[in-house]
């Protein structure tokens, strides 16, 4: 057990075992030290490529975390005398670098042929059931100065046995800790990628903790299309990413799995001593086998995906060897992480419908404004010829029925022209790729403006319109001729659906952050089923009196739209035969923040 100066000697930076493994391994060899008539003893154990002393009892403070070199320790016992389970190395064979690692004690020796030597080494190899050294139980310093005596060999191998035991649950505790601790950290790493907006990051955010947190050497995963036909993959190895394998050969065996194994919540550790699953004839067993064998790998687990009975892919750890088993702790968090990753790719699925129908939806929207305003251009260089010849004709000349079937097709052409305007409204206001520029607009200029241009309309129906405006400018961000538009629709409807003798008033105030316009009249109303569908392109009210005037059914259409590119909302309050109020609200203009462009929305 040796060692006065720490020549050769390397410390571990911190324990290893939990504290209460290294309380039992500590009363241990203070037993052993007691019982068996020893001043000194220590527990050493195999960590990778070397032994470390985890406990020891007689000797002086630092001695516990020493490293030692295997081989050193290997060359010790091989040149070592068999006692029974203990292995006795005498003073005159104890080699230079044994001695480097040692612990001398500070004794003088006895005379005789049964003397103890402070040189000397009695220490019991601890083997597994494969035969593989775990470590070395050490005792040194004999209280009577002599080598042990036959009662005293008794005693120390019946330690050795015990010592054997609690080494083993040591480290089979040690381990399933390890397992669990880093399982738990593989879910909690795949749980806090989920926050990722696509599949690919989600796993890129992951996949080399949960191949590291499982002792693998990679991994790949494998998602169904949607549609069921196909399947994307995308794969990870420890130093590199690699294609994934082609798997046009088992396709069949692992997609049926896959399926079966997601409803049976079943997670399968495959292997060459793993031959035998559910549901896997062992010719198709075989074929898995040799298939994993020709890309270099020993050892897989296969997980399924899946979001409530529907199975979405599947899950593949690697592992070149099979020489270590996968453990029930690391199935059953594969079979998490498999339920989580299964969340993952059904949301990805479901961004990437999205994704698909917004995209349709846009150019479905600019096919449509491309047509419409085609259309409508088209269609003016006819009316616009109509509408003038009619106007060129010589009225005076025609009797009556002629002259009443001009005006009806002069109305008409001009019934046209406000639908083909309003289409062509619609669609400018509605074109995805139209930038937005605002710039600052005083709303009270805009309604005065309004409220001109509607007069002669309010006049022809004995209609009262008038403006109630302050004092102060009242700023908001936006285009003037939309803002105009959307307030020209508004007062029209108004009056139009106004009985004469009615009254129409605009007002314009502020509210916090906001600008609040109000179009209030005394006219007809609306009924609430109308109300719920006012914004619908093309909607005309059920009612019979709003029938009877004419409308394009694309005013509140475009009203709604200029105010959504303005960052703001239209509401609409009515009761049939007690008028209509509806409010503009938008936001205020801030000339602290500056108003970047922006496509319609």
């Amino acid at each position: 057990m040796h060692d006065e100066t720490d020549r050769g000697r390397r410390h571990a930076q911190s324990p290893w075992l939990d504290e209460q493994t290294r309380q039992h391994l500590q009363v241990l060899v203070e037993g052993v030290a007691t019982l068996a008539g020893f001043a000194q003893s220590s527990l050493t154990l195999r960590r990778d490529g070397h032994f470390e002393v985890v406990a020891a009892a007689g000797v002086e403070d630092g001695f516990v975390g020493t490293q030692v070199p295997a081989g050193s320790i290997e060359d010790e016992l091989a040149d070592a005398d068999e006692w029974g389970v203990w292995r006795f190395v005498p003073h005159d064979r104890a080699s230079e670098e044994a001695l480097a690692y040692s612990h001398i004690p500070d004794v003088t020796p006895l005379e005789g042929e049964d003397a103890w030597h402070p040189l000397d080494l009695l220490a019991a190899p601890l083997h597994d059931d494969q035969g593989r050294l775990l470590g070395l139980l050490s005792v040194d310093i004999p209280d009577d100065g002599r080598l042990p005596s036959p009662q005293k060999m008794e005693v120390l191998t019946r330690y050795a046995g015990l010592a054997r035991t609690l080494v083993l649950l040591a480290l089979e505790r040690e381990e399933l800790s390890e397992q669990v601790r880093m399982a738990t950290e593989a879910r909690a790493i795949v749980r806090q990628a989920l926050g990722e907006p696509t599949l690919e990051l989600v796993l890129e955010a992951c996949r080399s903790a949960v191949v590291s947190c499982f002792d693998a050497v990679g991994m790949w995963l494998t998602a169904f299309n949607p549609d069921g036909v196909g399947s994307t993959t995308t794969s990870y190895a420890v130093g590199n990413a690699y294609d994934a394998p082609p798997f046009a050969e088992i396709d069949d065996v692992v997609v049926r799995l896959a399926h079966r194994y997601w409803a049976d919540q079943y997670v399968a550790p495959f292997s060459r001593d793993s031959l035998d699953q559910p549901g896997l004839a062992r010719g198709d067993a075989e074929r898995l086998l040799a298939f994993l064998e020709r890309i270099g790998l020993g050892a897989v687990l296969f997980v399924p995906l899946g979001v409530g009975p529907e199975c979405v892919g599947f899950l593949v750890l690697t592992r070149v060897s099979d020489a270590r088993r996968w453990t029930d702790i690391e199935i059953d968090a594969a079979r998490d992480i498999g339920r989580d990753l299964g969340l993952a790719v059904g949301k990805a699925r479901q961004l990437e419908l999205e994704r698909a129908i917004a995209d349709r939806l846009r150019k479905l929207d600019s096919y449509r404004v491309e047509v419409v305003t085609t259309m409508g251009h088209e269609l003016r260089n006819p009316l616009f010829s109509m509408s003038a010849n009619l106007e060129l004709l010589d009225t005076g000349a025609l009797d009556d029925d002629a002259r009443s079937s001009v005006a009806a097709a002069a109305r008409g052409a001009a019934r046209m022209r406000a639908v083909i305007d309003d289409m062509l409204t619609m669609a400018q206001v509605s074109d995805p790729h139209r930038e937005f520029d605002p710039i600052p607009v005083d709303l009270r200029r805009v309604v005065h403006d309004v409220c001109d241009e509607c007069n002669a309309a309010a006049t022809a129906g004995d209609v009262t319109c008038e403006a109630e405006l302050p004092d102060e400018p009242v700023l908001v961000p936006g285009e003037p001729e939309e803002l105009h538009r959307l307030l020209t629709n508004l007062t029209s409807n108004a009056i139009k659906y106004t009985d004469p003798g009615g009254r129409v008033t605009v007002r314009v105030g502020t509210e916090g952050d906001s600008v609040v316009a109000t179009v209030a009249d005394t006219g007809i109303g609306i009924s609430p089923a109308d109300q719920e569908q006012l914004f619908r392109e093309y909607f005309r009210s059920t009612n019979p009196a709003a029938l009877t005037r004419p409308g394009t059914g694309l005013g509140l259409a475009i009203v709604a739209r200029i105010a959504a590119r303005h960052g703001g909302s239209v509401d609409i309050a009515s009761e049939r035969g007690r008028g209509t109020t509806a409010t503009l609200t938008l936001p205020a203009y801030d000339d602290e923040v500056s108003a970047e462009p922006s496509t319609a929305s």
